[in-house]
């Protein structure tokens, strides 16, 4: 993606939610140095406070999280009527297929395996916001 791409989103908004603190600043400074505002938390709890505080334009999601289960998390985003137009990438280092299933039906839009590299990331992210990348909801079946 060029340089030119990215800048379409500059300014936009990304919560990473993400318990690895390493990973956690990585992915911060990289969106950061791809033009995004960018919000961190550690925990579902931060991520709760993160939306209400300031909706995202994006969240990259993990799924296994000190205090709970990101997945539950963003499945009652989805079903209660929060942030259901935001883009969501799950980033998890289970990439099993049940596992890629789950967070599709839990509203995911994208699921990017661990480790990825965070400007490997800001692509990602880039292209969910420009909307290049076919949104996995439009797959997606409710039950």
């Amino acid at each position: 993606m060029t340089a030119t791409k990215l800048r379409k989103t500059d300014g936009k908004l990304v919560l990473v939610v993400e318990d690895n603190t390493d990973a956690l600043e990585i992915y911060g400074a990289s969106l950061r140095h791809a033009g995004f505002r960018v919000a961190l938390a550690a925990t579902l709890e931060a991520a709760e406070t993160a939306v209400q505080a300031a909706r995202p334009d994006l969240v990259v999601l993990d799924c296994r999280l000190p205090d709970g289960d990101g997945l539950l998390m963003l499945e009652r985003w989805r079903t209660g009527g929060i942030m259901m137009e935001v883009p969501v990438i799950v980033l998890t280092a289970s990439s099993h297929r049940q596992d890629i299933d789950a967070a599709l039906l839990a509203g995911a839009d994208q699921f990017v395996p661990k480790p990825c590299p965070g400007n490997v990331l800001a692509l990602h992210v880039a292209r969910a916001l420009d909307g290049t990348r076919p949104s996995a909801r439009l797959r997606r079946v409710r039950p």
